[in-house]
Formats: structure tokens, C-alpha cells, sequence
């Protein structure tokens, strides 16, 4: 299958470099330098003893993905506009276009930016932590999971089969509602509250004040989850069993931070905290952990010790 990747980050390149070494694939980077480099050295997937390189065809160039069968979008949920405006008039009528981004409002970008795609909704628990210049060190094996999609071929059928070739779990849903809804309650619950405590996942279900926090935040997601039509009954178990499977993993929002970039803050706890409003429901763990964020995030990053940058 001929893939696009669009967004060299950690889990854009995890998916291409598995899926290089059976698919055509090709990953479109925001900036020509970060094309050139990994087109020049492939991507570099760092493990205890040893470093894998994987040779990987990257451009800079939306006209690369013209003959693309289907496309995967990793880039950060506020990005998608921007990322995506470039293939409008590119893409051929038949690609697949699958967001796998955290939050939500991520599909309607997507279809806002494509009028007209083929775009259907995913996810992933998929864990990896950017090393910078085209370097990841893996922290956990996920589920990716794409909603279904039957009317063109490639369907999502087809798509989640390519993953499996590769190596990556994947599967199909008919709910997309319920998937996006189960990932949301995860990230809001770790999250921010590692990404503010610079802690790994793990320290939810291993520290107990970090647990207490993430139960009231993971409750607080599920009770709008339940406003909004889905069923959120397993909450806290999710939430835990996400923890303890990605315990060493920093995640995307605590990597944000550390490299002095935006995160991803407004499509999860604030997507929480705007449902909630509309329904009438009060989320003040949620609410307070955004304005954090938010605060965080305008705070002048602080020189690394031991760097003069």
C-alpha cells in the first residue's frame, strides 16, 4: 500500500518506520531541513544497547503524496489546518485519510481543511519519546484503532491490515464516538497532571496523590463522556490500565513542555471543559489542570542544566 505519513514527530515516525519496511511509504515534514535529514539518515530508533537506523523516503513537498492510497495524520491537533491545507487538490479521490491525534475536533479539521476526503477518525496508545533530529526511543507497543470505512477501497479494513504487516497492532471500530471519548479520558486524566509534576505516566497509579488527582479528573471526562451519548462506566480501569502499560513512557504533553513547545492542552481538557459547559455539567479538577497548562505554557522555558542553550 502506498502510505503518507503527514508529521515527523515521535509518533509519525514510529508508524513510518515500521511500516517502511514493508509499505511505500513517504512522510511529510513542516520543514525542508527536517526532510532532508531524514531522507538523508532515516530515522534512528534508539533501544537499550544499540541503535536501529530505518531508511525512510521524507519530503518537504505536498505534490510527493498524488498518488498516496491512504494518508495517517500525526501531527499536534492544533496543526491540523495547517498541515493538511497543502494536499487539498493533491490527494487522489480514493485515499484514506485516518487522523490518529489527541482530543477531539481533529476529524471536522481535517474534513474542513479536505473538502471532500475521504477522512475518518483513529487513535493510538502507541508510545515513543522524541529524541530530536529524527531520533526516538520506543516506550511502549499500543493499539491503533481506525474507524470503519467501507464505501472506497482502501477501506479501513485494508488500512488496519497494513499496520498488522508491519508489526503494528491495529483494528477497525463502528464507533468512533466511543474510541476518541476512551482516549480523551486517558490523556485528560495523565496528561497534564505528569506533564505539570514532570513525571512519567506511571506516577498516577504509583503515587497517591498523582492517583487521587487523575481519579477525579478521569470521573469528571466520563460524566460528560455519558452527557454526550457514551458510555464511560469503565473510566478509572482504562485510565489504570493505560498507566501501568506506558509507566516509563514522557508523554506527548510532558515532551511539549520540556522542548518549550505548544501543547496539546486545548483539545483535550479544554474540549472537556467546553462539553461540559454545554451540558451544564461542572468539571473544576478539569477546568483548574487547563488553566495550569495554560499558565505553564506562557512561563519563558528555563536553559536545560549542564547546556548553554
Amino acid at each position: 500500500m502506498k502510505l503518507g505519513i503527514v508529521g515527523a514527530g515521535a509518533i509519525g515516525l514510529t508508524f513510518a518506520a515500521a511500516l517502511a519496511a514493508v509499505h511505500d511509504v513517504i512522510v511529510l515534514a513542516r520543514r525542508p531541513a527536517v526532510a532532508e535529514l531524514l531522507a538523508r539518515d532515516g530515522i534512528a530508533i534508539t533501544g537499550d544497547t544499540a541503535v536501529e537506523r530505518v531508511p525512510v523516503r521524507a519530503t518537504a513537498d505536498p505534490r510527493a503524496f498524488a498518488d498516496r492510497d491512504a494518508v495517517i495524520v500525526a501531527v499536534k491537533a492544533y496543526g491540523t489546518t495547517e498541515a493538511l491545507a497543502p494536499l487539498r487538490g493533491v490527494l487522489p479521490p480514493h485515499a484514506l485519510v485516518a487522523s490518529v491525534q489527541n482530543g477531539l475536533g481533529n476529524v471536522e479539521a481535517a474534513r474542513a481543511a479536505l473538502p471532500g476526503a475521504r477522512v475518518v477518525a483513529g487513535s493510538t496508545t502507541q508510545g515513543a519519546i522524541n529524541l530530536g533530529d529524527g531520533r526516538l526511543r520506543p516506550s511502549n507497543a499500543g493499539m491503533t484503532t481506525f474507524e470503519r470505512s467501507d464505501d472506497a477501497s482502501p477501506t479501513s479494513d485494508d488500512l488496519a491490515a497494513a499496520f498488522i504487516a508491519a508489526g503494528l497492532d491495529a483494528r477497525v471500530t463502528d464507533d468512533a464516538a466511543a474510541m476518541l471519548w476512551r482516549k480523551l479520558i486517558v490523556n485528560a486524566a495523565i496528561n497534564p497532571l505528569c506533564a505539570l509534576t514532570g513525571r512519567p505516566n506511571g506516577a498516577v497509579v504509583e503515587d497517591a496523590d498523582a492517583e487521587l488527582i487523575a481519579r477525579g479528573l478521569a470521573s469528571e471526562a466520563a460524566a460528560v463522556a455519558r452527557a454526550d451519548g457514551v458510555d464511560a462506566a469503565d473510566a478509572w480501569h482504562t485510565v489504570e490500565a493505560a498507566a501501568r502499560t506506558s509507566a516509563a513512557n514522557r508523554n506527548s504533553m510532558l515532551q511539549d513542555l520540556d522542548a518549550g513547545r505548544p501543547t496539546e492542552i486545548e483539545a483535550i481538557s479544554g474540549a472537556i471543559v467546553n462539553r461540559a459547559h454545554a451540558h451544564g455539567i461542572a468539571v473544576p479538577l478539569t477546568e483548574t489542570m487547563l488553566h495550569l497548562m495554560r499558565a505553564r505554557e506562557r512561563m519563558p522555558r528555563e536553559p536545560r542544566r549542564g547546556t548553554d542553550r
